[in-house]
C-alpha cells in the first residue's frame, strides 16, 4: 500500500475526504490518502508534522502540501499531548485561539499580550516571508534526502516579487524557483485557480475571505496538478 500523504491548514483538510478521488491519487502512485492538515494552522506546523509523521510510519508515496498563510506560527502551550501534533497550537490574532485549549501553566491574557506585540512589532513582509522560504527549501530538502516524492504550491498568500524589491537577503528564492517540485510561488495560487473557476453568480453569493470550496473545484485543482507534473 502506497500513501498520498497530503498537509497544510483548511484548505487542504477540506480537499479530504471530498477529495481527492481515485484516479488522482492512482496517477500519483498512491492507493490510500492520509491527511493531517488541520484548521487555521502555519506552514511551521506543515514542516514538523510532515516530519514527525515520516518519523512514525516511514516514507509515504507522494506528499502534497498547500503552503497557508505565511503571517501563522504555533506555540507549544497546549493542553494536550496528541500523537503527531504534540502540544502545539496554532499561533495568529488573538481571538482566533481558544481558551480551553491553553495549558493551565499559562496565563492567556499574557499570551494574548504577547500575540498583541509580536504582530504589532513586524513592520513588513519581510519577517514572514522570509521564514516560509527558509522554511520550505528546509523541508523540500528533507524529502529530497528521503528520497520521496513531493509537491508544493501557494494555496493562500498571492506572493508577488514587487513587494521584495529592496529587501536584502532574499537569494533563497532562486533556490525555490530552480526546484520543480514547487510550483512557481509568483504566478499560481491554489485558491486564486480554485475562485477564478467559480462562475460569477457563485462569486456574488461567496464572501472570498470566508470560503472553502466545494467538490468541483476541488477537482479543477487536481487536474492542474496532474497536469504540472507531466509537464
Amino acid at each position: 500500500m502506497s500513501t498520498l500523504l497530503l498537509n497544510g491548514c483548511s484548505f487542504t483538510k477540506n480537499w479530504f475526504p471530498i477529495r481527492p478521488d481515485k484516479n488522482f491519487c492512482k496517477n500519483l502512485g498512491c492507493d490510500t490518502v492520509s491527511n493531517i492538515a488541520e484548521h487555521g494552522t502555519s506552514f511551521q506546523r506543515s514542516v514538523r508534522t510532515t516530519i514527525e509523521w515520516i518519523a512514525k510510519n516511514g516514507n509515504p508515496g507522494f506528499v502534497i502540501i498547500p503552503i497557508t498563510f505565511a503571517q501563522r506560527w504555533e506555540m507549544c502551550v497546549g493542553s494536550e499531548d496528541h500523537d503527531i501534533e504534540g502540544s502545539w497550537i496554532p499561533m495568529q490574532r488573538k481571538e482566533f485561539i481558544d481558551k480551553d485549549k491553553i495549558s493551565d501553566l499559562v496565563h492567556p491574557e499574557s499570551l494574548y499580550k504577547l500575540l498583541d506585540l509580536y504582530n504589532g512589532s513586524i513592520p513588513d513582509v519581510r519577517h514572514n516571508w522570509d521564514q516560509c522560504f527558509t522554511n520550505i527549501i528546509s523541508l523540500s530538502a528533507f524529502l529530497e534526502h528521503r528520497k520521496i516524492n513531493y509537491l508544493m504550491f501557494d494555496m493562500c498568500n498571492n506572493f508577488e516579487k514587487k513587494h521584495l524589491a529592496g529587501f536584502k537577503a532574499f537569494e533563497k528564492v532562486r533556490l525555490i524557483e530552480h526546484n520543480k517540485k514547487i510550483i512557481d510561488l509568483f504566478s499560481f495560487c491554489g485558491n486564486r485557480l480554485m475562485w477564478n473557476s467559480m462562475t460569477e453568480e457563485e462569486k456574488n453569493k461567496t464572501d472570498p475571505y470566508a470560503h472553502h470550496h466545494g467538490l468541483l473545484h476541488y477537482k479543477y485543482l487536481e487536474d492542474y496538478l496532474l497536469k504540472y507534473l507531466q509537464s
